[in-house]
């Protein structure tokens, strides 16, 4: 039995090979589109790069704008509803609070909903800071905290209504850091301006405004 080859021609084998060779890449080709690509993904690096600090930044300002309103607004909450404005300082703040109602006398907790009676009302007789011994006046106050130098504090400290002793106050709260400005200026005994500004070394923000006492004489 026979069994017979046939065999391309050298010319056509050698035409095949040099067709496909040519069909791919040269090393400077592809040399030449990583670099190429390198470039692109360095710019692409360059812009998410920026465009990450820019909303780090605006985010870090937000958050530092909305802590000076969040003090403001608390402080001009209790001036407003006040009956009598203290300035002992340039930098400190003391109201009579007449605002709160959030402490149960009855059950001796505290409540959202209160016990319908103002929480300085302690002898709950319809009348708020008397002066007497059983209705002496609650007072808030805000200051500052300077025992961090880099990083000042503006405090609250307000009325412990949960204790028997009516002097007492519950442990200061902080609302907001990185203060380098809080200053009351007392324009008429029922006015006060207040200047507060912040500073986390990056970003500042200042608010300044006037809140008036509507119970103040």
């Amino acid at each position: 039995m026979r069994i017979t080859v046939k065999l391309a021609p050298f010319d056509s084998l050698r035409k095949s090979f040099s067709m496909n060779d040519s069909s791919g890449f040269t090393l400077l080709e592809l040399l030449i589109s990583i670099a190429i690509l390198s470039l692109i993904m360095l710019g692409l690096q360059q812009v998410m790069g920026t465009a990450l600090s820019a909303h780090r930044r605006t985010t870090e300002k937000t958050e530092l704008l909305a802590q000076a309103r969040y003090a403001m607004e608390r402080m001009v909450m209790f001036v407003q509803e006040t009956d009598q404005i203290a300035i002992p300082a340039v930098d400190r703040l003391v109201v009579n609070e007449r605002l709160l109602d959030t402490y149960d006398n009855d059950l001796h907790i505290y409540l959202f909903e209160g016990d319908g009676y103002l929480d300085a009302d302690n002898d709950h007789n319809g009348l708020v800071n008397e002066g007497t011994l059983e209705d002496p006046p609650d007072r808030i106050t805000f200051d500052l905290d300077r025992t961090d130098g880099n990083n000042w504090k503006l405090m609250e400290e307000m009325p412990d209504y949960g204790s028997p002793d009516l002097e007492d106050a519950k442990e200061k709260k902080v609302l907001c850091d990185h203060v380098t400005t809080f200053q009351c200026t007392l324009l008429a005994p029922n006015l006060v301006e207040i200047l507060l500004t912040l500073d986390d070394g990056e970003h500042e923000v200042s608010l300044k405004t006037r809140a008036r006492g509507f119970y103040v004489n």
